[in-house]
């Protein structure tokens, strides 16, 4: 099912059904079917349990579509601009249009879309990015951010507490199989809202308290200290409490000591990122990079990339140029000492080279905390490529940024005057 975005057209967002949702379904289906309901309802027909299973999973499917729906209406009216909505194994995710990197505008295309946090299972992006990967402006902002996770965790805990109610007060009898399919699906759904809830590091119970520390007086800055301390408190809490239940109840304890530890681990991540973005306060791109890498011809043989350019320039990273000057991407010198012997006077530069959309890219004038998680979002280069604008408006390289660029800046903060608390964060309300 495929429809047109509200932003073009004014109706629904795109949906978009990926084969990973019929495997779900069928695990939901299973789960409910042989395992829930014939203890809870016995003595009925196979196919009366496999039916309600089926329908339950749908029923569960359409909740988590109805809250990307509430989010991507909340997204709108916050000026931020769905590519789609795709269901597939891990449920459902908004997914929000990546900002164009040269010719400004964003890029509507679901397949190069940005995953927000949905349905319990997507990538968040970076909200605090005030400046996307050339310089245009982040797709969503700290406000709009904390709109679409109030109207995603609205959404669900109003219809699971329905289904919930339903579930208990269906009368039993014909109706008892359709209860426990509402009871179930309720359960789960408001399992999923508390999940949520939690206030952790880019998840939707933590941007909706950074919104709260925002509306307070405090900036953005102020607001990631503050959900990153209270997640590692939650994270704690629920390491401590699973372990009790371990000891009470039983070993489905593990799965709170479980959920603590991953809330304890982004917490404790966050807090890291933090220091760092303060170490690397006031510091631009154009302060730490390096000349920008030998070039290389995108029709070149590796053999003669290698002789001709690669060794005698000691570099390890190159950029790579098609016929008319324009910068395809860029090249290590492993992939091309990686090609066999008998096939570098056949094999061209293009086999081995990144393609710029893979490449962390940024501007001279950009700030450096803004610019350095693209690594992680950019792993395959391990670099940063610095870029500027010919007169055609074109990227060309103008410098590079290695990780070990990154971290001396890091640890000279002090020399430029910053001084960074152990714990990188500051008391709440101060």
């Amino acid at each position: 099912m495929t429809t047109h975005d509200a932003d073009r057209g004014g109706r629904l967002p795109r949906i978009i059904v990926r084969p990973g949702l019929a495997v779900a379904v069928a695990i939901v289906t299973a789960l409910l079917g042989w395992l829930t309901l014939p203890v809870a309802v016995p003595d009925r027909p196979t196919s009366s349990y496999l039916s309600a299973g089926l329908l339950g999973a749908i029923l569960l499917v359409a909740i988590l579509l109805a809250a990307d729906l509430m989010r991507a209406r909340a997204a709108r009216r916050n000026g931020v601009t769905v590519a789609g909505i795709m269901l597939g194994a891990l449920g459902s995710r908004l997914l929000i249009a990546r900002p164009r990197r040269w010719s400004g505008g964003v890029d509507t295309d679901p397949t190069r879309a940005i995953p927000w946090v949905g349905g319990g299972a997507a990538t968040p992006i970076d909200p605090t990015a005030q400046r996307g990967e050339a310089g245009q402006t982040s797709p969503v902002s700290p406000k709009a951010d904390g709109a679409i996770a109030r109207a995603g965790l609205l959404t669900t805990g109003l219809l699971g507490a329905a289904l919930v109610v339903l579930g208990v007060f269906l009368p039993g009898d014909t109706l008892a199989l359709a209860g426990q399919v509402l009871l179930w699906v309720g359960t789960f759904t408001l399992l999923i809202t508390l999940v949520d809830l939690l206030p952790t590091p880019r998840s939707p119970g933590g941007r909706v308290l950074a919104s709260l520390v925002r509306r307070r007086g405090g900036d953005e800055s102020r607001a990631e200290a503050v959900v990153a301390r209270v997640g590692v408190v939650t994270g704690w809490t629920l390491i401590a409490i699973g372990v009790a239940a371990c000891f009470v109840v039983g070993l489905i304890g593990l799965w709170a000591v479980l959920l603590g530890w991953m809330t304890l681990g982004a917490s404790r991540l966050a807090q890291v990122q933090q220091r760092a973005t303060t170490a690397l306060d006031g510091v631009f791109v154009r302060d730490v990079m390096s000349p920008p890498p030998p070039r290389l011809s995108s029709w070149q043989t590796v053999g003669a990339a290698l002789d001709e350019v690669a060794l005698p320039s000691r570099q390890s990273v190159f950029t790579v140029h098609e016929f008319d000057g324009t910068l395809s991407g860029i090249a290590a010198l492993r992939a091309l000492a990686a090609i066999p012997m008998d096939d570098r006077t056949l094999a061209r530069v293009s086999r081995v080279t990144i393609p710029l959309s893979a490449v962390a890219t940024a501007r001279p004038d950009e700030p450096l905390a803004a610019v350095t998680p693209r690594l992680a979002t950019h792993p395959s280069a391990g670099v940063i490529l610095v870029v500027s604008e010919d007169d055609k408006g074109r990227p060309t390289p103008v410098g590079l940024v290695e990780p070990q660029d990154i971290t001396r800046a890091i640890e000279t903060a002090p020399l430029r005057g910053r001084t960074i608390a152990p714990s990188g964060l500051g008391r709440f309300g101060r």
